[in-house]
């Protein structure tokens, strides 16, 4: 019969890798479409869903994946470490096409449109009778 003792469990333990080769490990996994999930994953804990998030860019830049990840009407860009896999840092700012221009919501164009149709119905119920 046989016992677990500390000293049968240690030498059933195999010896982890060192540490160096656990970094290339983490290096040769991490591709552009990994560090995208992390990238998005990290903008889903800081509170923005997955539906708003769409990614558009991811680069490597020296140590380091750049990823952008349009946030509604802005782009996060976010650091991801090549030898740790963390996230080094982000920054989220207005996207240049929402920046520039006039731009009318959904809610404020049907508004416009429903006030418009309104007016004109008015001016021809106003002919009809005869007022105007």
């Amino acid at each position: 019969m046989n016992f677990i003792t500390p000293k049968t469990l240690h030498d059933k333990v195999k010896p982890r890798a060192k540490m160096s080769s656990d970094a290339e490990a983490i290096k040769k996994r991490l591709d552009a479409e990994r560090v995208t999930w992390l990238a998005q994953g990290f903008l889903n804990r800081m509170g923005y869903k997955r539906a708003m998030l769409r990614p558009k860019k991811a680069s490597l830049e020296g140590e380091r994946y750049l990823v952008e990840v349009e946030v509604q009407k802005r782009t996060a860009t976010v650091q991801v470490d090549l030898a740790t896999g963390e996230i080094k840092g982000f920054q989220i700012e207005e996207s240049a096409e929402s920046s520039g221009g006039f731009a009318l919501s959904r809610g404020t164009m049907l508004l416009i449109g429903g006030l418009g149709g309104i007016i004109v119905a008015v001016i021809i119920a106003l002919r009809l009778i005869g007022i105007f």
